[in-house]
């Protein structure tokens, strides 16, 4: 599988912003997961299909962060250009919520207005986090 990737080094509360310009998955991953990603292994991560641009994930934990967008399936690739930056804390940009998200956090996301506090609605976000291997 081919895919586009870019590690940023990022602060609690910062915000990742993606720009995409067809719908694909968008994962955010921590160095280890990506590392079994490349392998084919089993990995954790936060995100999935997104059909809309802008992508805007808050930052859990100081980390380096990895953003990975997938240019489709080994069957069947996509030619997708993508951009991505890290944008200073802002009580007013909220996170995205991806299409293929369990229905409980995409109803919470619409209750809430979107989330937009990952210290407050961690339990709910971390629903949203996906392993694939």
């Amino acid at each position: 599988m081919k895919f586009l990737y870019r590690p940023l080094e990022a602060k609690r509360k910062e915000i990742i912003e993606v720009e995409i310009d067809k719908p694909t998955k968008v994962k955010f991953m921590t160095a280890r997961d990506l590392k079994a990603y490349r392998q084919g292994k089993t990995h954790t991560y936060v995100g999935g299909l997104y059909e809309e641009s802008p992508i805007r994930f808050v930052v859990p934990f100081d980390s380096v962060w990895n953003v990975v967008v997938e240019k489709g399936t080994y069957a069947q690739p996509l030619d997708v250009q993508a951009s991505c930056r890290r944008m200073s804390p802002n009580s007013l940009v909220s996170t995205s919520v991806a299409a293929d998200a369990p229905p409980e956090v995409r109803a919470f996301a619409l209750e809430q207005g979107d989330v937009d506090d990952v210290t407050q609605h961690a339990s709910e976000i971390s629903l949203a986090s996906r392993s694939e291997g």
